[in-house]
């Protein structure tokens, strides 16, 4: 798999001063002032950038097309563009809710969501496990882990920025609230924070293509088969950590749901069930909100017959 270097603070604050990261400070500069409004403001904000975003989205709304097309065959054209338009919103606001849990202060934010099976969490910690979190890419979970970090030390597995300087600039943000960030390709520091019974955030719902497949098996996702990885079993085998999905949502009235399941203890054993269960119950969640999904995501690039184009291929290139 290609490497991308591992910025450090000086390289990345040397380059910060190039001409073409001066939008970027200006960006990071102005968010942070954004931070400091109401929550319900900043997310009102996020629905004006919505608008704004259409023209530049190009390819990824083609790729969100094909997704609810692939997921969504029971509803017809009109009514997928619908959900498609209030994926965009959701992705806007998604911004500011990735600025809000970055930058906003504790009392901005902690009377703006409720728990459902705080227990299940409580329990396995008691039980002096480890504890990894199975969560998935949606447009809130920026907001859902900085929410749980209220309660528990967060320990979070992240892919890295290719860019260093918005390496380190996400990076110092999302360390102001969370024990530590694990980069995806440093899994053996996953490992020693589950062996010491903390708690590690891994979201296992997206396909790394090629580079991927040897720890990925196909398995239904809204009934297409998706290359699902099988690193969290494995994870639990070696580590005895309970297994614990935790999803997140914003719910009608602004404020924010984060749900706690029970530990997939009974699979722990099968790396594969694992993963067939947690699709099951990713599937059951997309399905209550589905315009919070991150649909933009590529989820089913590689398929099973390697001579089966991507579905995201445009049809013109599939005829070169």
């Amino acid at each position: 798999m290609p490497t991308i270097e591992k910025p450090t603070a000086k390289t990345a604050t040397k380059l910060s001063f190039r001409p073409r990261y001066i939008i970027l400070r200006f960006s990071y500069g102005l968010f942070k002032l954004c931070a400091k409004l109401p929550l319900r403001t900043q997310l009102r904000l996020g629905r004006g950038i919505a608008f704004i975003m259409w023209p530049f989205l190009g390819h990824r709304m083609h790729v969100a097309r094909t997704n609810l097309k692939l997921c969504f065959p029971e509803l017809n054209d009109l009514e997928r563009e619908a959900l498609l338009r209030r994926h965009v919103n959701a992705l806007g606001m998604g911004v500011f809710d990735a600025v809000a849990s970055w930058f906003s202060a504790d009392a901005l934010l902690s009377e703006q969501y409720r728990i459902e099976g705080a227990e299940h969490l409580d329990a396995a910690l008691a039980a002096g496990k480890g504890v990894l979190l199975l969560g998935a890419h949606f447009t809130t979970q920026e907001m859902g882990v900085r929410m749980l970090s209220f309660h528990h030390q967060v320990h979070c597995v992240y892919r890295r920025h290719s860019d260093p300087v918005q390496e380190a600039m996400v990076l110092q943000a999302r360390l102001r609230h969370f024990a530590d960030m694990i980069p995806s390709d440093d899994m053996r520091k996953a490992l020693k924070y589950l062996r010491q019974g903390k708690i590690v955030w891994y979201t296992p719902d997206q396909d790394f293509g090629e580079y991927g497949m040897e720890h990925s098996v196909f398995l239904p996702f809204f009934g297409v088969d998706a290359a699902t990885v099988t690193v969290p079993g494995r994870l639990a085998q070696s580590t005895g950590a309970a297994l614990v999905p935790f999803f997140f949502r914003r719910e009608v009235d602004g404020r924010y749901l984060l749900r706690i399941l029970p530990p997939l203890d009974e699979f722990a054993d099968d790396p594969t069930a694992v993963a067939r269960v947690f699709n099951e119950l990713l599937e059951q969640e997309v399905r209550e909100a589905p315009e919070q999904y991150l649909w933009v995501h590529q989820r089913f690039k590689t398929r099973p017959d390697l001579a089966e184009a991507s579905p995201y291929v445009l049809s013109e290139d599939k005829n070169r």
